[in-house]
């Protein structure tokens, strides 16, 4: 009995992926996910939706990583409303994009081989190919499975001949989902070109709509794509290019063998032809696009596979972006990978070794389907992610920063340091990582090597960079206060005038700095940075405190009372600003209103509260 011939041929399609990634409902939010979906607060509200349509920093809780991504944030706000931060449904709605996804490869693979096992035998590939673990398993990429399966429908909905409405909504939508989906009106172009069955007059509307689409949405987002672009890109574009070049070829090499998987591949930078790595990965890309156009006769879609395969590279290897290589971006890509393994079983099949093609095929996709499943272990939490990436990597820096984050995190402090020690002697140019190691240090009670660790990231020379500068500030203020500890207050307040120098903005500097000068029974010039503190947030009660702090001190109670009763007004639960309202109302002669604050402290069990 030939297996890809059965009737339950389409279930086999769904089940068999499905069952793959059941042990993936419980792996953890990764990287990315932190401001996206965990402390982005623009997800916990369904009132939110119209907004994500016309305001791009509602994307993420930091306004600088901004994007226009309108559908994939509202899934997100589908999900927190469903489970607020249980990862089941965040998981359950990434492997059900990923089923749609493997459904339309397996119609768009009965469109194009004529041949319902071959496009089984393709769909079961894709659907259960390990360099899609990373797309399914990590939250943030359902922006790559949500983008491609709108860019399926709307393929399979051209190859079905459907209007232009049809193909312009799906298009449209992937759009809206992720920036890469640009790429399908060249797709659909190749396949005319090489399959050239209806006239340019029948799709000239099509085209017309599809390139007011994409002009309206390249407009939209210029401000995105020039900041990576021409603004500030990551590396120049010689060394882009031939990288990704270079790239190419690995990832061939990852859908055509799988192991080695990693987060954060060891991959690095080529600059020019004459790197051996990119000239003989120049000359394979040019050979195989040779040997697939010289057949393209007898032979077409191969062809019209490889281009499919690179144009939907195209966006993400022509932008320059922090990674090198990602294997999610293989995604779309490894569904034309599959359609053209399914073409090769099918030319077997013909050839009369159906039944062997069938069982090889199966035998293919459990094995790849195991790979698959294993793979889901290493996505159950940042220390297994990461301690796998640094296992396979070891020569590169970011994983065993990230590791060590997590180290932390779990309480194994002692290891977090001696892993991020290892990353900074990789690149010893991340100065977060030098603030880290003296928050880590300080936490130990070993202030001395956490002012060595700070001094440290100061040494390294300093750039004409926002981001470091604030950095850099980052690096004063934990010198600052591991001084403070130390009991040197004119060395803390030293090192908090150059963070405040390097980072104006900071309210928490100017409380800090003000707290040093009170200490140093300065309180007219600390009222003076408080005040700065309370312009740049009015809302934060500990600031109500410390400038109540510097008016007691400069004796003007009434001044006092009112910051003390403004902190309280903010934060009821607040024990300290309680406790200094009850020594300014017994000073001015309130003893009521005293008597009612110590009773709020008792309440509230002293004066702990943050």
């Amino acid at each position: 009995m030939n297996p890809l011939r059965s009737r339950y041929l389409p279930l086999l399609v769904l089940v068999l992926p499905l069952l793959v990634y059941l042990n993936s409902q419980q792996n953890a939010f990764h990287y990315d996910d932190s401001h996206a979906i965990v402390d982005n607060p623009h997800i916990r509200t369904l009132a939110n939706l119209p907004a994500y349509f016309v305001d791009p920093t509602l994307f993420s809780a930091k306004p600088e990583y901004a994007m226009y991504r309108p559908l994939l944030l509202g899934s997100f706000a589908l999900n927190y409303a469903l489970s607020g931060y249980e990862v089941w449904s965040y998981h359950l709605f990434n492997i059900a994009l990923h089923l749609w996804a493997v459904w339309l490869v397996f119609r768009i693979g009965e469109a194009l081989l004529k041949d319902r096992p071959a496009a089984g035998l393709a769909a079961l590939i894709f659907g259960v190919h390990p360099i899609n673990s990373e797309a399914v398993n990590y939250i943030s990429s359902r922006s790559e499975v949500l983008a491609a399966a709108f860019f399926l429908w709307a393929l399979l909905l051209f190859l079905r001949r459907r209007g232009e409405a049809w193909v312009g909504g799906a298009y449209l939508a992937g759009l809206l989902t992720k920036s890469t989906v640009i790429a399908l009106p060249a797709v659909l172009v190749c396949y005319q070109w090489i399959f050239p069955g209806r006239s340019l007059r029948e799709l000239r509307r099509l085209y017309l709509v599809l390139g007011i689409l994409s002009l309206g949405y390249l407009v939209g987002v210029w401000k995105f794509l020039h900041r990576a672009t021409l603004g500030a890109p990551v590396r120049s574009y010689s060394e882009q290019g031939w990288s990704q070049i270079k790239g190419l070829v690995f990832y061939l090499k990852l859908l055509l063998w799988p192991s080695g998987l990693n987060v954060d591949h060891q991959f690095q930078v080529s600059d020019t032809l004459l790197d051996p790595f990119a000239a003989s990965a120049f000359a394979l890309v040019l050979s195989l696009l040779f040997l697939a156009f010289y057949h393209r006769r007898r032979h077409p879609l191969p062809l019209f596979l490889l281009l499919f395969g690179l144009i939907v590279l195209a966006p993400a290897s022509l932008i320059p972006l922090n990674v090198l290589v990602n294997e999610h971006r293989l995604y779309l890509s490894s569904a034309a990978f599959a359609l053209a393994l399914g073409y090769g079983a099918a030319q077997l099949a013909r050839r009369g070794w159906q039944e062997g093609v069938a069982w090889a095929g199966l035998a293919l996709v459990v094995g790849l389907g195991f790979a698959t499943f294993e793979r889901n272990k290493v996505w159950q939490s940042e220390l297994s992610l990461w301690s796998d990436a640094v296992a396979k990597a070891p020569d590169m820096a970011r994983p065993r920063f990230i590791l060590a984050e997590a180290q932390a995190s779990a309480g194994d402090t002692v290891a977090a340091i001696q892993t991020m020690e290892a990353g900074l002697q990789r690149d010893p140019s991340f100065l977060v990582g030098y603030v880290r190691l003296g928050q880590w240090r300080q936490e130990q009670g070993r202030l001395a090597e956490a002012g060595a660790a700070y001094e440290r990231g100061l040494k390294v020379p300093p750039q004409e960079d926002p981001e470091q500068l604030v950095q850099r500030a980052g690096l004063w203020s934990g010198l600052a206060e591991t001084r403070r500890l130390m009991g040197d207050w004119q060395g803390s307040l030293g090192a908090y005038q150059q963070a405040l120098a390097l980072a104006p903005a900071q309210p928490d500097l100017y409380n800090n700095t003000g707290n040093v000068l009170q200490e140093l029974q300065r309180p007219a010039e600390a009222l003076v940075l408080h005040q700065r503190a309370l312009e740049l947030n009015q809302m934060d009660p500990r600031t109500w405190v410390n400038l109540g702090s510097a008016y007691f001190a400069l004796r003007d109670l009434g001044a006092a009372r009112r910051a003390f009763a403004r902190a309280v007004e903010l934060d009821p639960r607040y024990g300290l600003a309680w406790a200094n309202l009850a020594v300014v109302q017994e000073q001015l002669g309130d003893h009521r209103a005293a008597a009612e604050a110590r009773q709020r402290v008792a309440q509230l069990g002293g004066v702990s509260h943050e």
